[in-house]
């Protein structure tokens, strides 16, 4: 993961080209698709720059190559065919060409956009989602450049060839750039949008209400700027503060979908106002101002979209390790599970069996040595001590393999007894204070604090040399903490011998398991602190 760029992983990618590929449904979809690239080009006529008859952006052309991207390649014939014939019924209804010349036109446009998604198609090699940013850099070579330059020279030759209007180098220009602005932004705001309709149920009421409060205010700050007439101090202040930062409000907020649409919505504004002669460069030839006013979209709308394929490819693999953890945590936890199931099957296999036969074996020493067998008195009485030392070491080890006491006493009782147990022993006195409901604790979590709290003290026992710890449980904030406080010789942490110590792998393991978490202060002479904390998710707060 450390050497691995996200962007290189083949990761599995949703198939967003499910929409219905027969039948009524299918045909339904390739009639849409006929309207919207109408609708779609009906606009871009509407927002033609007079004298020059061509608009900023070429919405028709990024329609129909999002139509493709959305669809499966055998549906591309119908799907462009029915783009190409919107087309040619939009020209033959205004009568901007001949018959003939409008038929032509769209074929042109279906078969170059046809070409357009088969080698996007074949560099991709898998469903367009503009999702890692190796996606946008080759999306952006080979559409966004290589798109608008073969889109642009159709146009060119179709318009020399079939002197519907003049084929000049302002026209070519003006084309060529708006066809590169009409890939660059209307494409992936139609395929991503198409992808978050199928994911709207996801969708939490408060994030659609902001995502319709931007769009108003950016529509709303975009009006002022393009489509009032430019003059006055008070537009540009408008341009430079607001529009950015509404764009970058989208990018952080909704990512590569949310920075398209907006640019989107600032490049139809826009062009609306340069329709009406409205201009921010005042003194400059409508070819001018148009040029500049790609050349501002297009210098604003590679960095924001490319910052939201960032943004999303950040989040996603934010999400990744985040589940990767989450199941980290859990195979952990099943391991420690798995273990403690297996120590508490052996402690009661030594209680149950091996416990119970040594019993017999001293009631069977007893029996011998009540027989009075000559010389055999003292030999007896020492296997019958030796016995029950043993029977009592069993005892101990299993209450250190599964501490019954947990279950039907709680952590407290339990730590109390283990306190006791390491005075007897040692001479240490182990002074605990409980404070807050520390008796109703999920079984797991109890026996996690009981096993930090078990090798906390066997550390100081063989290493601190202390006399007294000071033990506390709290509950307090959702989340159990413990304090295990010595005043012992201390160490300098991080030099102790490998070996020795806290063994803090293995408490750090059992506490990661439960999303807990653990700190160590200790110097020498000043004695050792360990405070752990683990939450209580779903537990009640008392």
């Amino acid at each position: 993961m450390l050497t691995t760029n996200p962007s290189d992983v083949d990761e599995p990618v949703p198939d967003f080209t499910v929409l219905p590929r027969s039948g009524r449904a299918g045909a339904l979809v390739v009639v849409a698709f006929g309207v919207v690239v109408f609708l779609a080009q009906w606009t871009s006529v509407a927002l033609w720059v007079p004298p020059i008859r061509v608009s900023s952006v070429w919405l028709g052309g990024g329609v129909l190559l999002a139509a493709a991207l959305l669809t499966e390649r055998r549906q591309w014939p119908a799907v462009l065919a029915a783009g190409a014939t919107g087309q040619t019924l939009l020209f033959l209804m205004l009568q901007l060409v001949r018959p003939a010349a409008a038929i032509l036109l769209g074929l042109l446009v279906a078969l170059q956009t046809f070409a357009l998604a088969s080698a996007l198609r074949a560099v991709l090699r898998r469903p367009f989602t503009l999702s890692t940013l190796r996606e946008f850099r080759d999306y952006g070579i080979v559409a966004v450049v290589g798109g608008a330059i073969s889109a642009s020279l159709l146009f060119v030759a179709g318009a020399w060839g079939m002197r519907f209007r003049p084929a000049t180098f302002l026209t070519w220009r003006t084309f060529v750039l708006s066809a590169a602005l009409g890939y660059l932004i209307v494409t992936p705001t139609m395929v991503l949008l198409v992808q978050r309709i199928m994911l709207l149920s996801r969708e939490k009421p408060k994030r659609r209400l902001e995502a319709s409060l931007l769009g108003v205010l950016l529509t709303l700050v975009s009006g002022l700027v393009f489509v009032q007439t430019a003059r006055g101090s008070l537009t540009w202040p408008v341009l430079v503060i607001t529009i950015p930062a509404l764009l970058l409000w989208a990018v952080m907020r909704f990512g590569a979908h949310g920075a398209s649409a907006s640019l989107l919505v600032v490049a139809v504004v826009s062009s609306l106002g340069a329709a009406h002669g409205l201009t921010l460069f005042p003194g400059r030839a409508a070819g001018d101002h148009v040029l500049l006013l790609q050349l501002f979209l297009l210098g604003i709308g590679l960095p924001v979209l490319g910052m939201g394929v960032v943004m999303d490819e950040q989040k996603r693999t934010t999400n990744a390790l985040q589940s990767a953890r989450g199941r980290l945590q859990k195979l952990n936890r099943d391991l420690i599970k798995a273990r403690e199931e297996e120590a508490t099957r052996i402690a009661r296999e030594l209680h149950d069996d091996v416990g119970q036969r040594l019993a017999l074996i001293s009631i069977g020493l007893s029996r011998l040595r009540r027989s009075d067998a000559p010389g055999m008195g003292p030999e007896i009485r020492h296997l019958q001590e030796q016995t029950g030392s043993v029977v009592r070491s069993l005892r101990e080890l299993s209450q250190q393999l599964h501490p019954a006491v947990l279950e039907h006493a709680g952590l407290p009782t339990a730590l109390q007894m283990k306190c006791d147990e390491v005075f007897r022993a040692t001479g240490i006195q182990v002074r605990l204070v409980s404070r807050g409901e520390t008796s109703e604790v999920p079984p797991d979590i109890a026996l996690c604090l009981f096993r930090v709290v078990q090798e906390a003290l066997n550390n100081v026992v063989r290493h601190s040399g202390a006399q007294l710890v000071d033990l506390s449980l709290d509950r307090e904030d959702g989340e159990l903490r413990l304090q295990v406080r010595d005043d012992g010789q201390g160490f300098i942490p991080g030099a102790a011998p490998s070996g020795n110590g806290l063994g803090l792998y293995h408490v750090t393991e059992r506490l990661g398991a439960f999303g807990g978490r653990l700190s160590l202060e200790s110097a020498p002479g000043t004695g050792t602190t360990l405070r752990a904390a683990v939450p209580l998710n779903g537990v009640h707060d008392a």
